[in-house]
């Protein structure tokens, strides 16, 4: 109640204490007005010019499906691509946070390729959540039990780490071996180049003459 008698003897009005003018009102904006004589303020942004995606460009029906050949390919390199195509980052409509991607379906996840001796020396890590529950396997055993496994935590690891990129992993179908239960869909193939199917050329050739122990390698 002080507050309002000081508001009245100084001469400032609260914004909400005055009309909204005809003009605003007819357009259903709202005016503010933060003193008697003074006019009022420009709206900030008269118009979206942010183009967002709408419903069809997210619809299931207008998303595509591709397949993959892992045979010969860089474990890394390859998922950085798939990554790609699952947030849509391969269309001009490419919005963060929406759902603009497409399907991609991994065959042969067997024969993927890593380089140097990850092949040895790379480890997955799985906690069964009791103590003492920690497991370590290397990449050549995991490779022999769950080879699926290998391509979507690589794939998994590459997209945002909330509710949205979980939403995107669904679309990802790995499978072990040439066949999958997607011919409905007509995938079409998806073929990369350069480094992603480039053999390994970090291989150490040990040839020396004068080590006798090299003939044996």
């Amino acid at each position: 109640m002080a507050a309002a008698l000081l508001c009245a003897c100084s001469g400032y009005v609260l914004p909400g204490a005055l009309p909204v003018p005809r003009v605003a009102a007819a357009s259903g904006l709202a005016a503010l007005r933060m003193e008697a004589d003074v006019e009022t303020l420009p709206l900030m942004m008269p118009g979206q010019k942010t183009w967002m995606p709408k419903a069809e460009d997210m619809a299931l029906a207008n998303k595509k499906w591709y397949i993959v050949d892992a045979e010969g390919m860089r474990l890394g390199r390859m998922s950085s691509e798939i990554a790609k195509i699952l947030l849509g980052k391969h269309k001009p409509t490419y919005t963060p946070g929406a759902d603009t991607g497409d399907y991609v379906i991994v065959v042969n996840a067997e024969k993927v390729m890593v380089t140097g001796k990850k092949f040895e020396e790379k480890l997955y890590r799985r906690h069964s959540g009791r103590p003492g529950g920690m497991k370590l396997e290397s990449f050549k055993e995991l490779q022999v039990r769950i080879p699926e496994r290998i391509v979507e935590k690589a794939v998994k690891g590459m997209l945002p780490k909330n509710s949205h990129g979980r939403e995107l992993f669904r679309h990802l179908k790995v499978y072990k071996g040439g066949a999958h239960p997607h011919e409905s869909q007509q995938p079409e193939a998806l073929t990369f180049s350069g480094l992603t199917v480039a053999p390994d050329s970090q291989v150490l050739v040990m040839i020396d003459p004068d080590d006798p122990t090299c003939a044996e390698l």
